[in-house]
């Protein structure tokens, strides 16, 4: 069973495929550039939440594997 962050960063991406299958359509009925390049502005958006998501996930991950000493030495290093 996916993890409520796992379900978060699916449904994130799902929705930048159908965006970025917008873009195609609106290619294909040769839509104005600018009407294009708004909403490849909005999937680059939707792609650099996703990752955010992918990221912020990975650290916490990393911290929960972290043992007393090692946040202790982080810690001390800051």
């Amino acid at each position: 069973m996916a993890t409520t962050e796992e379900y978060v960063t699916n449904k994130q991406l799902k929705r930048s495929v159908g965006q970025l299958d917008g873009v195609l359509r609106m290619m294909d009925e040769n839509r104005p550039c600018e009407d294009v390049l708004v909403q490849l502005s909005a999937v680059k958006s939707s792609i650099d939440k996703a990752m955010k998501l992918v990221i912020a996930r990975n650290i916490n991950n990393c911290v929960d594997a972290m043992t007393t000493a090692d946040v202790q030495n982080l810690e001390h290093s800051l």
